[in-house]
């Protein structure tokens, strides 16, 4: 496949509708690009996460990609006489952002009713936030629908992708990619799209608990992680050792960092990055808790969850950003982890190191 048609797969997907537990729009694109392969199947556990499969694959051990698929967003509650809508707000994005933000609700037919926020109630214990929006033309907006920030459709501007959504449906679209470059009969590679991670990766949670990940499976958990200072955008795809909440599986994360090390020694052209990315918690630490190895890629991500930076006490919500090279680059790392996973043993590389050096030199300790 040619980075163009991978684009455009990541601009159709980051400017998708969805929210937590409303990932509707996003399972029925994700389902129609299965179909159009006939070497992959798709299944759904009784949750409502997707596992995609290749339908004759190599043997040993599955590896995962997973990405989940829902963003912060509105999910309606009830549509009013007087253009007013009651909604509610799934995932994390601060107070300040709110009031008189410009949001849109999206048709299947790419039909398209604006509105702004007018009314806006914390989260209590327990709930979502609570909004009241004003749109214009309601009478196609119903109950359980996802209204989205209005911040323009997915573009591709030089290096950046300027998106809705990019986290995480751009990391989504990058196991897809992967998916597809490994082409037919390639390592036994599945990928894993859970839902509702903005409210506490439910899904993921629920995916441990339903066996819907064999045990001894090895996941690379996909994410778009804000970026900071030291974790630029541009600046290649991250070999993610942690988050704010934990570390993730030492003997997995340092053989993906140890390839990385390798590609971009043989080529200079490819960038990466190893960092512990403290700006949120990813679904790799939920899956490391119990009991699986799992580690994390990810891009680093401009406009976290929408959010602007404040400018003269304004809090601007914008599409977020990621770039295109660091999203090619993710991919690239996914085909060259998945081929070398597929081949090495399950002894830790970086135990074998050590017992090289204890090998030759542990005379030292004798004179003592």
């Amino acid at each position: 496949m040619s980075r163009p048609t991978h684009h455009d797969w990541l601009k159709q997907l980051t400017e998708l509708p969805t929210a937590a537990g409303c990932e509707g729009r996003v399972v029925e694109w994700v389902e129609h690009w299965v179909a159009q392969r006939k070497r992959l199947k798709i299944e759904r556990d009784r949750f409502g996460n997707l596992t995609i499969r290749q339908r004759k694959s190599g043997k040993g051990q599955p590896i995962y990609f997973t990405a989940h698929m829902d963003h912060p967003a509105f999910v309606v509650r009830r549509v009013r006489k007087n253009r007013l809508v009651e909604a509610e707000f799934r995932g994390g994005v601060q107070d300040a952002y709110f009031m008189g933000a410009k949001v849109v609700w999206i048709g299947p037919d790419g039909s398209r009713v604006r509105g702004r926020v007018v009314e806006f109630e914390p989260a209590k214990q327990g709930q979502d936030k609570s909004v009241v929006i004003e749109m214009k033309g309601v009478s196609s907006v119903r109950a359980g629908d996802v209204v989205s920030w209005d911040v323009g459709r997915s573009r591709i501007v030089g290096d950046r992708l300027h998106a809705p959504a990019c986290d995480d449906l751009a990391g989504l679209a990058a196991a897809l990619c992967a998916l597809d470059e490994l082409g037919r009969g390639g390592p036994n590679v599945r990928v894993l799209l859970t839902r509702a991670e903005e409210v506490g990766f439910v899904g993921a949670i629920a995916a441990c608990k339903a066996g819907t990940v064999p045990r001894g499976a090895r996941l690379i958990c996909l994410e778009n992680s804000r970026s900071f200072a030291e974790s630029p955008i541009g600046g290649g795809p991250i070999v993610r050792v942690g988050d704010r909440t934990s570390t993730f599986h030492p003997g997995l994360t340092y053989r993906i960092g140890e390839l990385a090390k390798a590609m971009a020694a043989h080529d200079r052209s490819f960038k990466w990055q190893r960092r512990l990315m403290v700006g949120g918690t990813c679904e790799a630490s939920a899956f490391c808790e119990y009991g699986y190895e799992a580690t994390c890629l990810c891009l680093p991500l401009g406009n976290y969850h929408n959010m602007s930076d404040p400018v003269r006490g304004r809090h601007p919500i914008k599409a977020e950003t990621v770039s295109v090279s660091d999203f090619d680059g993710l991919v690239r790392l996914l085909v060259a982890s998945a081929k070398a996973l597929s081949r090495a043993d399950r002894s830790q590389p970086f135990r074998a190191v050590l017992e090289r050096l204890f090998a030759s030199r542990h005379d030292l300790l004798a004179s003592g």
